[in-house]
């Protein structure tokens, strides 16, 4: 061998690799407390190596595979982290070696080249594994960037998939499996960024890795969709012949091109038919060269489970029929869970169970794939009402999901985990509610509600009262630093700014160690306790948290102290069997999809609406206020799809409309109502205003333009700024934001369902976003949104209703006027004037304000509108008539619910 070596191997190094060895031997034939010694020796002495500069980098591969080896019986996950971060220092230094020795005399350059393969290699699949193993965006980045590496061709490092059309590379098998799992990593960060992108780098990379003519033949087979193989059209073998490796990369591109399909929102290409397409031929082809495994089977049957139809479900469930294995019965598990089964067979539910309770034996299996089929496996003991095993599920899957989500530096990726973690909560809450521990599921509920938002309050505005001054200033400069970061505009941030991000995260919670170990701090960021009885309380009427299940939906009903000092009994638990799951998604899709159509068709959004209200009526409000009894006013925290829903219009079996019964405003969630409530107390009424006065005044009737704001002004004479039309630009908005207390928009709303942060309102120059409040100061005792869907929030993670309501609160405000859908520019000027003359005039709280003016402009005739304020209504040109005129005085224009319905109080 003519490689220059450093040194002649040492000794020592390989007597402490084989000892490893030999300690990890042991360690699976001795009792457990032996077998955890003998693991943490053996990590001890697999540092030592990979630590010693005298180890050659040639051996860094073969000590690197022995790493991978013992990894998952190292016992501690901090050591592990140690063994694996101290391999990949070693070998980055091996590369440097090698890189070193080139171009030196008598060195072989091909042999340095399979080293650093070798090298390349093994870094990736160690990357792999912490991503595995941590679930963090940080790991997965530089996974990413290691894959590319260990992926491109040896004379040509690059940062991507190559443009243009790929070269046939299916005579590369070390580089077709490199590439391949550089696909992998691809799609697993598309699932984490929800990026369509990363997932088209998947399918180009797995493409360009099936030879051309295997394609063609797989594009040209099952043109009618799915077919179970066991029915093959032919029994000619094919022309192109199928490999077990390319049969494995047919079946990984078509998982790609279905991920592709569904974060597309299966717009834009036929990903769907395709991928359905490979996974037919596929199987025909592996069955017509004698190549259809078991392990085909499985994974064939896995892809068409995760968009779940009829067809694809159909042919998955063949394919795994007879099949018993861990993977077989998670396949059907996972079927199961995700279809639409009103009476499932006793047995089958059983198998499901099983399947689900043995995933343990799947080698590898992700923390956060485990975390989710804990809670899958929880779902299905809620659906056989076994609680006490429910329980125990939920308790399990809440703490690895805490895990998973200390573990994320950026925002995209908790949003992600967040919305990946929607909806368990609920059942977990139903779980503990219906074993008589009411109070414990409010507790979950509020754990797992407006996450996002209590950080970044906590960030803002943390309590650092009786702090020693070192510990609170430590805490503030932490907090700061990790506002400026998360305030980037950057939607998909760069490796260096995750690792700033992360690091930044930890030096906060040493700042939260370091106050908590003061008497004073002890409880500080913790969840307090009785945060729902002091929201009850601060509100002056119950709280009320509402969530549908599968199986019925339900309240939690939390009442403050009584009028005598005393306390009711903290929580009641009230059943409303109508609320289920299946009910709510059918009213809530077909209530967004007529609004969406509005403009084409305006009588069924408006038949839509109406039919919601009564569902809503009957589900809901009727045997929530007969459970409330006479009350003065409601906070609800509305989870899920129910928050998109005008609760406090719902049309009640017997008529009239909740609203008529008690005040309702609503709130993200306990805390974050405590914390607007505190603003609001120490704000006052509010007396300086910042009015936007229509940025685009060409979609407002003329007569209305500037009339609102002008209105709205009258009511504070000597503190006000308006900004009318172009001058109301982004810069101009932002910086008079933290001046003014009151803050009125006057403005066109947008609200992007699937990327939240980008809703906002239009200004003259472009769009005040959510993202852009991220990091702008407010102390608004009122912000009012008069604009179209200025309420509305995600779907992808509903319980953190991100939207610039929770925008605003998290910026100062104390509360926040805002709307469900597009709203009428007269009706909503009549309205917003009702409840500004409300509020500042005879004094009304906002809440109260709002009800009033919501009631007032249903119920008043146009005579009565006209005589309120006549420079927003007046009778038409036309109607010179005196009968006339005496008929249109008596109408009652706004009386549908669309007119006023929309407008909702968020906060204090």
């Amino acid at each position: 061998m003519r490689i220059r070596r450093r040194r002649r191997p040492p000794e020592p190094a390989l007597i402490r690799l084989q000892l490893a060895d030999a300690l990890m031997e042991r360690h699976g034939s001795v009792g457990p407390g032996s077998a955890v010694e003998d693991a943490a020796r053996a990590a001890a002495l697999l540092e030592d190596v990979v630590g010693d500069p005298a180890t050659p980098f040639q051996r860094l591969p073969e000590v690197a595979a022995t790493v991978l080896a013992r990894y998952d019986v190292v016992p501690a996950r901090g050591r592990r982290h140690r063994l694996v971060e101290a391999t990949v220092s070693a070998l980055q230094g091996g590369l440097l070696s090698s890189a070193a020795l080139r171009g030196a005399d008598g060195s072989d350059l091909a042999e340095l080249d399979g080293f650093d393969a070798a090298l390349r290699r093994r870094l990736t699949d160690l990357a792999v594994v912490q991503v595995l193993d941590s679930g963090a965006d940080a790991d997965l980045e530089r996974a990413v960037r290691f894959g590319r590496d260990d992926a491109a061709p040896t004379d040509s490092r690059q940062d991507g998939p190559a443009a243009g059309p790929a070269p046939d590379r299916s005579g590369d098998p070390t580089g077709r499996q490199a590439r391949e799992r550089l696909a992998m990593l691809f799609l697993l960060r598309s699932d984490q960024r929800r990026s369509a992108e990363d997932a088209t780098a998947a399918v180009d990379l797995l493409t360009a890795d099936l030879p051309t003519g295997l394609l063609t033949a797989l594009d040209a087979e099952a043109p009618g969709g799915p077919k179970a193989p066991e029915t093959p059209e032919t029994t000619e073998a094919p022309e192109a012949p199928l490999t077990a490796e390319d049969a494995h990369t047919a079946l990984t591109l078509a998982q790609a091109l279905t991920q592709r399909h569904r974060l597309r929102h299966g717009d834009g290409g036929d990903d769907l038919a395709r991928a359905r397409t490979i996974v037919t031929a596929t199987l025909r082809l592996a069955e017509l060269s004698g190549l259809l495994t078991d392990g085909l089977r499985e994974s064939a049957a896995l892809v068409l489970a995760t968009v779940p139809d009829e067809a694809g479900t159909r042919t998955a469930t063949t394919l795994l029929d007879g099949l018993g294995t861990p993977t077989a019965r998670l396949a059907r598990a996972m079927i199961d869970a995700h279809r639409d089964r009103t009476t499932p067979d006793e047995a089958t539910r059983w198998d499901v169970r099983s399947a689900l309770a043995d995933r343990r034996s799947l080698p590898g299996l992700p923390p956060l794939l485990d975390a989710m089929l804990e809670a899958e496996l929880g779902r299905l003991a809620v659906r056989d009402e076994d609680w006490p095993a429910a329980l125990a599920i939920f308790e399990a899957a809440r703490e690895k999901f805490l895990g998973l989500y200390e573990a994320q530096a950026l925002p995209g990726s908790r949003e992600f985990l967040l919305g990946l973690r929607s909806g368990f909560p609920v059942l977990h809450a139903y779980a503990l509610a219906r074993t008589g521990r009411a109070e414990e599921a409010v507790e979950i509920l509020e754990e797992g509600r407006a996450v996002l938002l209590g950080e970044a309050l906590h960030l803002g505005r943390a309590d650092l009262t009786g702090i020693p001054a070192e510990a609170a200033d430590r805490y503030g400069r932490a907090a700061t630093r990790v506002r400026a970061l998360l305030s980037r505009p950057a939607d998909a941030p760069d490796e260096t700014s995750a690792a700033d991000l992360r690091t930044a995260r930890v030096e906060l919670a040493a700042a939260v160690e370091l106050v908590r170990s003061h008497p004073d701090g002890a409880g500080f960021l913790r969840p307090a306790p009785g945060e729902a009885q002091r929201a009850a309380r601060a509100a002056g009427g119950p709280l009320v948290h509402l969530a549908a299940t599968p199986d019925g939906g339900y309240a939690l009903i939390t009442t403050g102290p009584t009028a005598t000092g005393g306390t009711q009994p903290g929580v009641r638990f009230v059943e409303l069997p109508q609320l289920t799951t299946e009910a709510l998604q059918r009213h809530a899709v077909a209530f967004l999809t007529a609004h969406h159509d509005r403009r084409n068709d305006t009588p069924a959004w408006r038949r839509a609406l109406r039919t919601t209200l009564d569902w809503l009526g009957s589900a809901l409000a009727a045997p929530l206020l007969g459970a409330l009894g006479p009350v003065d006013r409601c906070l609800l925290v509305p989870l899920g799809p129910l928050g998109l829903l005008p609760l406090h219009a719902a049309r009640l079996p017997g008529g009239g409309q909740a609203l008529d019964h008690t005040v309702f405003q609503y709130a993200p969630g306990a805390a974050a109502f405590n914390a607007a409530h505190r603003l609001a107390t120490a704000a006052g009424p509010g007396g300086r205003l910042l009015a936007v006065d229509d940025p685009e005044p060409a979609t407002v009737p003329a007569e209305l333009v500037g009339a609102e704001t002008a209105e709205v002004a009258a009511h504070f004479p000597a503190n006000v700024l308006r900004l009318p039309g172009p001058a109301a630009t982004r810069e101009a908005v932002l910086a008079a934001l933290a001046d003014h207390d009151v803050v009125h928009l006057c403005c066109h709303g947008f609200v992007t369902f699937d990327a939240p942060r980008h809703s906002g309102v239009r200004l003259g120059d472009g769009p005040l976003t959510v993202a852009s409040l991220l990091d702008t100061p407010l102390r608004a005792r009122l912000v009012v949104l008069s604009a179209c869907e200025s309420a509305v929030f995600g779907l992808d993670a509903p319980d953190e209703v991100i939207g610039l309501p929770a925008g605003f609160l998290q910026a100062g405000a104390a509360g926040v006027i805002a709307t469900l859908w597009a709203v009428d520019a007269r009706a909503t000027a009549l309205l917003v004037a009702r409840f500004y003359r409300a509020w500042r005039a005879e004094g009304l709280p906002p809440a109260n304000a709002l009800r009033l003016a919501q009631r007032w402009l249903r119920d008043s005739t146009n005579g009565e509108l006209t005589a309120a304020f006549p420079a927003l209504h007046r009778a038409p040109a036309h109607l010179a008539d005196a009968a006339d005129l005496a008929r249109w005085g008596e109408g009652r224009p706004y009386r549908a619910p669309e007119y006023w319905s929309a407008f909702v109080h968020v906060g204090a």
